[in-house]
């Protein structure tokens, strides 16, 4: 039934949401890893001569919510983890199967290095934390530098453009979303 339910009407694009929110950070490596070795697995065998479809014909984009999770930098005493190890990978070698990747996170510091490399455009909000400006510093060209600066005073829904999707980099003011999400922040004066 969760197949025919995913067809039934489905047009040219599709967008199949996969909430793991509720799940153990234990658990929650595993099954993100095993999510995208299948994705990547199975865009690699569908793109084989036999099947009749070309390389990168079915393209597929994995968005990485609160990435920090589950591509984390690991420390030197750390092993790396199995969800990292796929998304690395992934990184590397997905687009040659029409397979993009997504990022997001409020602490790029501690995302994997190697993910981050392969990024090749970004859109960035607020950084505050010293750590995080600093580690964006650091995998931006410096020519960004007084761009850079304005980061920890950015206004709600204003971000930092820059990459490949963009001839230059920009400021931009994100639009109203409609119909709001249910996620305000506590309002801890009243």
């Amino acid at each position: 039934p969760f197949y025919d339910r995913q067809r039934q009407g489905a047009g040219q694009a599709n967008i199949v949401i996969v909430d793991l929110s509720l799940l153990a950070s234990e658990v929650l490596e595993n099954v993100t890893a095993l999510i995208g070795r299948l994705v990547h697995e199975f865009l690699q065998r569908l793109s084989d001569p036999v099947s009749g479809i070309g390389r990168g014909e079915f393209p597929v984009v994995l968005v990485l919510e609160e990435a920090q999770n589950y591509i984390r930098e690991n420390k030197r005493s750390e092993e790396d983890s199995i969800s990292k190890e796929v998304f690395e990978r992934i990184a590397r070698e997905g687009r040659k199967f029409g397979l993009g990747l997504i990022v997001a996170s409020q602490r790029p510091s501690e995302l994997s290095k190697t993910v981050l490399s392969q990024c090749n455009s970004f859109i960035v909000h607020r950084l505050q934390n010293p750590e995080d400006l600093r580690y964006f510093r650091e995998i931006v060209p410096g020519i960004y530098s007084q761009l850079l600066d304005q980061l920890p005073a950015l206004a709600s829904r204003n971000a930092l453009v820059l990459g490949e999707c963009v001839q230059a980099p920009v400021l931009v003011e994100m639009r109203e979303v409609d119909p709001a999400p249910q996620s305000k922040n506590p309002n801890f004066f009243k």
